[in-house]
């Protein structure tokens, strides 16, 4: 009689805990179908909005949030952004598609320390770089003469970088049951893989027939504008009290609709103020 009872304790509760799970799925739905929406309304206004070219439309989406000099060209157009970060935010969201595809979507352990090591001494070279290309622009002080090519691969290291820890905290933070047992990028033919997904990108940049401008044009805006509202979406659910309690992505629809809005807010405020900040210092004194 009594492990009956237990039975029927044990059903109850199962049962009202499936009920719970129900209901806090659709207290999601409204948030989820709003970013939905959201979402598509940019992305379709981006793509189809009759100003000017699209080319034109992406270069204006990451106007003031990159720097306006150092430009590659694909055939006749003209990156979006700057060297760079062109292969900054394309390594970015390559690492963080290929980590996703390799089954990393819950790893929070680091790399192997010398893995560990390799990535951060990549990161370390494009900030070397960097300040040598700055110490040639405002004194000629530089050690080597910079070039878009050491630009762009400097840059793919740290997108690797990038990429590799953003998943890490984003599983450390907010899974409530990240893999502790599974590291970010477990053995060397996984980070040998990965960076040779970075040399095809880098080759598809340099070598690539110019019909591959847009796709690449459109992957390193995706891949700034991501790292923008990923930020704030960890803002966002850190400050919505998500910290160690997302079991389903379904649980950052609010969070997430809110960084959409807050992405957008961004990228514009700051593009308006960089053209501000062009007029003013082209009109006459």
């Amino acid at each position: 009689m009594s492990n009956t009872q237990e039975i029927l304790d044990l059903a109850r509760r199962d049962r009202a805990a499936r009920h719970a799970a129900a209901e806090t799925a659709r207290s999601y739905r409204p948030w989820l179908w709003a970013f939905v929406a959201l979402s598509g309304t940019v992305l379709l206004g981006l793509m189809l909005l009759p100003i000017r070219g699209l080319d034109y439309r992406l270069q204006m989406l990451v106007h003031g949030v990159c720097a306006q000099a150092h430009y590659l060209e694909i055939g006749a157009l003209r990156m979006p952004l700057c060297a760079r970060n062109t292969g900054m935010y394309a390594g970015t969201i390559g690492t963080l598609l290929f980590l996703l595809a390799s089954g990393r979507g819950r790893a929070a352990k680091l790399p192997p320390l010398a893995i560990t090591g390799l990535i951060m001494a990549g990161a370390f070279a494009m900030v070397v770089d960097g300040l040598n290309s700055m110490a040639l622009d405002i004194g000629n002080y530089n050690l080597y003469m910079p070039h878009n090519e050491l630009r762009v691969a400097t840059g793919l290291l740290m997108g690797t970088a990038i990429g590799s820890f953003m998943l890490l905290m984003f599983n450390v933070a907010l899974r409530r049951e990240p893999r502790h047992d599974q590291r970010v990028i477990g053995s060397w033919l996984e980070y040998g893989a990965l960076l040779l997904v970075t040399c095809v990108v880098y080759l598809l940049i340099f070598f690539g027939p110019p019909v591959l401008y847009y796709p690449l044009a459109i992957f390193s805006v995706a891949g700034i504008v991501g790292v923008l509202f990923i930020s704030n979406l960890f803002v966002m659910s850190m400050v919505g009290g998500l910290e160690g309690r997302v079991a389903r992505l379904s649980q950052l629809a609010r969070p997430a609709t809110i960084a959409v809005v807050l992405t957008g807010v961004e990228l514009a405020a700051l593009a308006a103020l960089r053209m501000w900040a062009e007029r003013s210092m082209t009109m006459p004194m």
